[in-house]
């Protein structure tokens, strides 16, 4: 659906500009109002699970997809947040190359393994963070689209359906066969 009543300043750059920080996007289209909209609900999700999670569930690690015991899927939903969960890619890729490196102060570095045994055993504010987390990237997919496909409007379906209803009530239709 291309035709707009809102004249969209070049999709890509608002599609990149909503994933880096959500809402920033419709706010260059001129869309405060979804703008407000997305930036609050989605850094709002994001940082009551960040907070759910004591700061620990954000963080990345550098292995094999097929390492299921070690991959974490949850990054990849939490990464559309854009530049709130970027220090967690940052962090590991630098770790990845210099290990023992102590950037950022590891904030967003994955948590040693006792941290995160610890964080489980508390059970239920972690895992709900998580999830709140993951949750608010992937609502940030929809923002992306939004800010480079437009508002959905639902118009130009209509004069189809009009002229089809036209049609059908010009045909005559008898039941038992022969008119």
């Amino acid at each position: 659906m291309t035709d707009t009543s809102i004249p969209l300043r070049e999709p890509a750059k608002a599609a990149f500009l909503a994933w880096l920080i959500p809402g920033l996007g419709h706010f260059y289209q001129g869309r405060t109002g979804k703008g407000w909209l997305y930036a609050t609900c989605i850094l709002g999700l994001y940082a009551v699970g960040f907070y759910l999670g004591s700061g620990k569930n954000v963080y990345w690690r550098w292995v094999s997809p097929f390492n299921t015991d070690r991959f974490m899927l949850h990054y990849v939903g939490q990464f559309f947040v854009g530049l709130p969960a970027l220090p967690a890619l940052i962090q590991a890729t630098i770790e990845h190359f210099r290990p023992g490196s102590n950037f950022l102060g590891g904030f967003m570095a994955e948590p040693p393994a006792n941290v995160l045994n610890g964080l489980l055993l508390r059970g239920k504010p972690y895992e709900i963070g998580l999830i709140y987390t993951t949750v608010a990237g992937l609502l940030n997919v929809l923002a992306i689209y939004d800010a480079y496909e437009g508002p959905a409007y639902g118009r130009g379906d209509e004069p189809e359906a009009d002229a089809k209803d036209a049609e059908g009530a010009n045909t005559v239709v008898t039941a038992g066969g022969a008119a």
